[in-house]
């Protein structure tokens, strides 16, 4: 058999791509010529691909071996969406390459109630290279502290970042900033122009901000207090390949009246019997991580309008009306009852499919939850809503598209 080291380098360089990155130093120290081999940086850069789907190297100003041994190793399975532990109101970052460095985003419900818009992202930190090849992990997480909007933004601090192993949640990802100015107490928070801000990029003008105001104050009293420390763990998405289902499963941004905008993943059981729908960001009563409807898919509604005119209606339609629909989409005329409160004023006439829900409903701090009837709506691939009979309140949600993440 000839020598493997009689191949061209070429080859020897496309073998290596059968070994792990963080072997190939290893290989390094067999012979000269492999040596040399692993030292070509289309060699890493292939690695980058491979291991980490890191693509471009632009603005980081180092090779890929350096990139790779120095960065992606210790940073690179950080990449992707992670849900934030933070009582009540839970919370989404993004980790993503950007140019020239791994940037983290705090990714937001769109503001007030316009659900049709896309998610906001708010950079909160990122990780780089200095001019001497270490390193750099800075808290760019910034809010303007002055009426006119200077102050906070475009500061960078030093801040910590590392992985914990929790015996729960896996893999634990936590944020601190330890600078004493940055943090915020509770304490008069209100007062302050930052609060005064954050408010106002909340309600955007919105005619009816004094009714949601109680809600949004204590929301962002937790929130701004707790702007130095973070802790998340991974988020992984459901696939969109399922077979049969009346909607996709995804990630998608519904209302919920005085809370605001919620975001919120939609998943199915095994056997296809159930859509679950799931608060990946939540308020008081009912919090991130708890279910918000779950969908009887074996209990589909075929409704007229008459049949939707009230809760008197609709209430005998679900306790005694089933069809023998298989559960697959069937149009049908849609309508919110009279006197149903509702936080869009578009609203489809027409959807694709409905079955009786289970909506759970909670009193404040979580305090005795339970699940009331309702029923679960389709309009099309994008739109679901919830009618809450007990609530006697319809919810919209849209789909996050995958625009929205990559932008």
């Amino acid at each position: 058999m000839s020598d493997i080291l009689s191949l061209p380098p070429e080859l020897l360089s496309r073998i290596l791509d059968y070994v792990p990155g963080r072997d190939l130093p290893n290989v390094c120290i067999t012979c000269k010529t492999l040596r040399d081999v692993v030292y070509v940086d289309s060699v890493w850069q292939r690695k980058c691909k491979q291991e980490y789907n890191f693509k471009s190297i632009e603005g980081w100003n180092v090779n890929y071996r350096t990139l790779y041994s120095k960065v992606l190793m210790r940073y690179g399975d950080l990449v992707g969406l992670w849900r934030r532990d933070f009582k009540y109101f839970g919370g989404l970052l993004q980790i993503k390459y950007d140019k020239g460095c791994i940037k983290g985003l705090e990714v937001l419900a769109p503001a007030s109630l316009c659900v049709d818009r896309p998610l906001r992202k708010k950079d909160l930190f990122t990780i780089s290279m200095t001019s001497s090849e270490t390193v750099q992990i800075v808290s760019v997480h910034n809010f303007p502290e002055d009426e006119d909007g200077r102050g906070g933004e475009g500061e960078q601090r030093p801040c910590i970042l590392r992985v914990e192993k929790d015996e729960t949640k896996g893999r634990v990802l936590e944020y601190k900033v330890t600078d004493k100015n940055y943090i915020l107490q509770k304490e008069n928070l209100t007062d302050l122009p930052v609060f005064r801000r954050w408010i106002s990029d909340e309600f955007e003008d919105d005619p009816n901000a004094n009714m949601y105001f109680p809600c949004y104050r204590r929301r962002g009293v937790d929130y701004l207090s707790s702007r130095h420390e973070y802790r998340w763990s991974p988020l992984e998405l459901p696939s969109k390949d399922r077979v049969n289902v009346p909607i996709q499963p995804g990630l998608f941004k519904g209302t919920y009246s005085a809370h605001g905008i919620e975001i919120l993943s939609l998943d199915y059981n095994d056997d296809l019997t159930e859509v679950t729908v799931t608060k990946i960001t939540g308020d008081p009563n009912v919090p991130a991580t708890k279910v918000s409807v779950y969908g009887i898919l074996t209990s589909p509604l075929v409704l007229t309008l008459e049949q939707q005119e009230s809760l008197d209606t609709l209430a005998a339609v679900s306790a005694h009306h089933v069809t023998e629909q298989s559960g697959l989409p069937v149009r049908q005329p849609f309508r919110v009852p009279a006197r149903f409160e509702r936080d869009v004023p578009d609203i489809p006439e027409f959807c694709t499919f409905r079955c009786r829900a289970d909506g759970q409903i909670a009193a404040h701090s979580f305090q005795n939850p339970s699940f009331s009837d309702g029923h679960f709506v389709v309009f099309d691939e994008r739109k679901f809503g919830m009618v809450w009979l007990e609530l006697m309140s319809f919810s919209i949600y849209v789909r996050v598209d995958e625009k929205e993440l990559s932008d």
